[in-house]
């Protein structure tokens, strides 16, 4: 199970932050949790092939979080979709998709199958197969909305293959009975019990997708014991008040459920425009739960990081482009050597030999203006910097994600 944060926004987008959209990979198939404008195109970015869509669940409303659903069902029209696709959300959504279609023309060649939550649904299984389902609960928000949790069912243990060869077991079929938890009877009349044969059962992975809230008891519910728990953090504890009256959690809200639900992992998403720096809610969520990271778009958040891992690749990088570069180490701002004036006409100084002592020669390095470490002076003594390394590593440090350590999840 692969979950891929493809808009992390609230209300409005930024120049680097889109609007809410989750993608959930397992097996093969996608599961989108909100559809924000841009979503389809945040998935192509993701490396997410938006054909193995299967299901796609609205949490309410409100724009910002369905305003791409039209145009990535238009898609999908276009690509010749021919297997059925499911939308849960709340009740309304059948008349909003199929009003759209008829006035734009669209005839689609696949069936939408809808699956509307009347409002006043406190809790509801809309999805149930053979190995999993998915539960959705009502959250506290100024209008009716959904937090939905995903559940794979159990697992079945492992057979020990050695000990029911020994008991007179061959076939195939047999092996496969009784890991389904049916006792097998050979030809010799011998019965061969499952329990005898197969492990405990491993229980499934679990995700719980809580957006547009205020903390609230079903909140808890959703994320109890999941793998990952996806949380809202529109605004810090500073603006508890702003979040009540807007129907929103703070990062410390988010932190109080990820605890009392028991939660592995706590991802906070759905932040306020007025958050340039992300890492103040992070601050305050991990004060109250760790782990907890920031839901960064396109990059993925594994269950199994041995095996999944590599499955879904991003073909792009966002950059904060509002963010001065650390790269240019001694330099002043802008990049460029104060004696240069920014000036491309700057022409360096040549030593007595005629060698030029720009940035690119041996007397300035390209990484921050320390002296080539090769350099001696003139009794022979080498003139690199003592904190040299301590350079070197803080240059790495500032490169570090402020998750780095997510894949040992």
């Amino acid at each position: 199970m692969i979950v891929v944060p493809l808009g992390v926004a609230s209300a409005t987008p930024t120049a680097v932050r889109h609007l809410p959209a989750v993608a959930l990979w397992r097996e093969g198939s996608v599961f989108l949790f909100d559809c924000g404008e841009n979503a389809q195109m945040r998935m192509l970015q993701a490396g997410i092939k938006r054909s193995k869509i299967e299901c796609i669940f609205i949490s309410h409303f409100d724009v910002d979080h369905y305003s791409g659903l039209i145009g990535l069902i238009s898609t999908l029209q276009l690509q010749r979709r021919d297997k059925p696709l499911r939308i849960i959300a709340p009740e309304g959504i059948q008349e909003y998709v199929e009003w759209n279609l008829k006035f734009s023309g669209v005839e689609l060649g696949f069936e939408i199958i809808f699956i509307e939550v009347a409002e006043g649904t406190d809790e509801a299984r809309v999805i149930d197969e053979d190995d999993y389902f998915v539960e959705a609960r009502a959250l506290k928000h100024r209008r009716y909305c959904l937090g939905y949790r995903f559940q794979e069912k159990d697992k079945p243990g492992k057979v020990d293959a050695e000990k029911a060869t020994k008991l007179g077991v061959t076939e195939d079929q047999q092996f496969k009975d009784l890991k389904d938890g049916q006792d097998v009877t050979l030809a010799d009349g011998t019965v061969v019990e499952s329990s005898d044969i197969v492990g405990h059962p491993r229980a499934g992975d679990s995700f719980a997708y809580v957006t547009d809230t205020e903390y609230c008891p079903n909140a808890v519910k959703l994320a109890l014991n999941t793998n990952i728990l996806y949380h809202e953090a529109t605004f810090s504890d500073s603006l508890s008040d702003k979040a009540s009256e807007t129907g929103h959690s703070s990062a410390k809200d988010a932190a109080r459920v990820a605890t009392e639900a028991q939660t592995k992992l706590l991802v906070i998403g759905h932040f306020s425009a007025r958050y340039t720096n992300a890492h103040l809610l992070l601050k305050e969520a991990r004060e109250g739960f760790y782990p907890a990271w920031l839901a960064n778009e396109l990059r993925p958040i594994f269950t199994d990081p041995t095996h999944e891992r590599g499955i879904v690749k991003a073909k792009v990088e966002l950059k904060d482009l509002t963010k001065e570069s650390s790269g240019s180490g001694n330099y002043r701002k802008g990049g460029s050597d104060r004696r240069s004036g920014g000036s491309k006409n700057f022409r360096p100084r040549r030593n007595s030999e005629g060698r030029s002592n720009s940035s690119s020669s041996r007397g300035r390095s390209g990484s921050g203006g320390y002296r080539s470490s090769n350099r001696s002076t003139r009794d022979g003594s080498s003139d690199k910097p003592k904190d040299e390394n301590r350079w070197n590593k803080d240059s790495s440090n500032r490169s570090r994600s402020s998750y780095r350590d997510q894949d040992r999840f």
